[in-house]
């Protein structure tokens, strides 16, 4: 005789099993270089952004002409590789950022950090004037 009672269901993944980890010091550290060097090299007029990380995200600011503290342009989310984040653009109007407010034009919402520079800065500080 079997014991007539049901197999428990397997237990489904955690929510946090999906997302990416964050990245390590020599992710975080190579991709602040990147990101000072392109945009110091496209936008020279702006000097050096400030870029911080955050968990699993990258807010690269900018001292634009006419403001006396830097303004925040994007946030980076880690995707599990130094070359796949996420591009979100900060929207002054609310504060906040936003993945899904960029211009369909710019190309998809996932790219390289210089591609979420390219696709935000031209926005806040116009287009490229450097190299």
């Amino acid at each position: 005789m079997t014991g007539g009672g049901a197999r428990p269901a397997p237990a489904a993944p955690a929510i946090m099993d999906s997302v990416p980890q964050t990245p390590d010091q020599q992710t975080r550290n190579a991709v602040t270089q990147r990101i000072i060097a392109h945009v110091t090299a496209g936008w020279p007029r702006l000097g050096e952004p400030l870029v911080r990380h955050r968990g699993q995200y990258c807010y690269v600011g900018a001292l634009l002409p006419g403001h006396c503290e830097p303004t925040p342009v994007l946030r980076l989310r880690y995707q599990g590789s130094a070359d796949d984040w996420a591009i979100g653009i900060y929207k002054a109007s609310t504060g906040q950022y936003s993945e899904n407010e960029l211009p369909g034009a710019f190309g998809g919402a996932t790219g390289t950090p210089e591609q979420g520079i390219d696709e935000t800065f031209i926005l806040y500080a116009g287009p490229r004037t450097g190299n």
